[in-house]
């Protein structure tokens, strides 16, 4: 047995960052919507650092090639990706308004 602690399969943070201006709870609130929109558009909680690495190794394959050089599966991952990713995006920050152009979610495996 290993003393190291492994986490759950699939258990991640998110974290708003450069966002200087909004409150702990502004932040939180928008992280919490992030995660559930993203959830929401991978299938689930479980899917969502399985999509990401789908979609991070697509990228890393297609990564120089021409656009009908990339495989209609790597095309299908990385629109999938781009457009949770998106859709999570747009419900966290829509409620804050327009003066966070820099703010970025972070997703990080626990």
């Amino acid at each position: 047995m290993s003393n190291t602690r492994e986490a759950p399969q699939g258990q991640y943070k998110v974290n708003l960052v450069e966002c200087p201006t909004l409150s702990a709870e502004q932040r939180s609130a928008a992280e919490l919507r992030f995660r559930m929109a993203l959830e929401f558009a991978v299938g689930g909680p479980e899917y969502v650092l399985p999509s990401l690495q789908a979609y991070m190794l697509a990228q890393t394959l297609s990564e120089g090639l021409p656009l009908e050089g990339a495989s209609q599966a790597e095309e299908q991952v990385i629109a999938l990706w781009q457009n949770a990713e998106t859709d999570a995006i747009l419900a966290a920050m829509r409620p804050l308004g327009d003066n966070l152009d820099n703010a970025r979610f972070e997703i990080l495996p626990l």
